[in-house]
């Protein structure tokens, strides 16, 4: 891909950064709010590690993304290792937080479904995406599309969940009580 190319892109990478350090803020904001309940259910804490992380995938890759002049395999190069790395680390943290009963918003087997599987995409299609750029593969970049959709929904879908579900939740047992 010819530098010309890229700078195409420069929009798309500068909205990626901006969106992925306001959704960042949203959810630290929503797990303020919920932080008595987030920390009772280790559920919690892996859907926040993960939506959190999947921001700062974003965020670097935005960040990668306009760096002036910088060769094509470089950043093919960033990418790998940055989706191999969140995929490590969100996987190292689900090993060690898993999902429980505590963390029953939303944590039936089919949600916890689809998490995963936006989990997983979210960060390999942008090592697909570097590989792509280091091979020369036309439309590699593309794939960061489907990546930003999954990383927009796990956070948008967390912070609701901690900002508004749980609260509210914990609101209605009171009143049962």
């Amino acid at each position: 891909m010819s530098e010309s190319a890229l700078l195409a892109w420069h929009d798309y990478f500068v909205t990626i950064a901006a969106v992925s350090a306001t959704l960042a803020g949203l959810l630290f904001v929503g797990l303020t709010i919920s932080l008595g309940q987030v920390l009772q259910g280790y559920g919690y804490l892996s859907r926040a590690f993960t939506a959190l992380f999947m921001q700062f995938e974003m965020l670097l890759i935005g960040f990668f993304g306009i760096v002036p002049g910088q060769p094509t395999w470089v950043l093919g190069a960033e990418f790998i290792v940055t989706g191999v790395s969140i995929l490590i680390g969100i996987s190292i943290f689900a090993y060690h937080f898993p999902e429980s009963a505590l963390s029953a918003v939303l944590g039936s087997r089919g949600p916890r479904i689809v998490r995963a599987i936006f989990g997983y995409g979210g960060t390999l299609l942008p090592v697909m995406a570097g590989t792509g750029l280091i091979l020369g593969v036309p439309l590699s970049l593309y794939l960061l599309i489907p990546s930003e959709v999954a990383a927009l929904y796990l956070s948008i879908g967390n912070a609701w969940v901690f900002a508004v579900e749980i609260p509210r939740r914990a609101q209605l047992l009171r009143k049962s009580d």
